[in-house]
């Protein structure tokens, strides 16, 4: 088997795993968010170091290693998972009788995926 072969089985067996999360609302939401498109993988949270992440269920998984700075070819869903994991900003004030009462404020991003266009 070809390079490109291979790599074409591949690609159609990363956008046969499931969507984790929100799902789409129509076909055409989910053709969408199935479509392959290269990313550039951007590390946040410890910039410069590669993540490494399980992605899917069960019966359907794949294990990804992405490097910081890293050209991918992945589809849209997976990117968009890789954005939301974030981490959460806690806000901690005095309630009046001696505690503190714990409020989320905010997220701070962990991963950035900038989408290639052209070249």
């Amino acid at each position: 088997m070809s390079q490109l072969e291979h790599q074409k089985v591949k690609l159609e067996s990363l956008q046969k795993l499931p969507i984790i999360g929100k799902q789409p609302a129509d076909e055409k939401e989910e053709k969408f968010l199935r479509e392959i498109c290269e990313f550039e993988f951007m590390n946040i949270e410890e910039p410069g170091l590669s993540h490494r992440f399980p992605y899917g269920n069960s019966k359907r998984n794949h294990n990804f290693t992405l490097f910081h700075g890293g050209k991918y070819k992945l589809p849209r869903f997976i990117a968009h998972w890789i954005e939301s994991r974030t981490t959460p900003i806690w806000d901690w004030r005095p309630d009046g009788v001696g505690g503190l009462t714990k409020k989320l404020i905010g997220r701070n991003p962990r991963f950035q995926m900038r989408q290639v266009y052209g070249g």
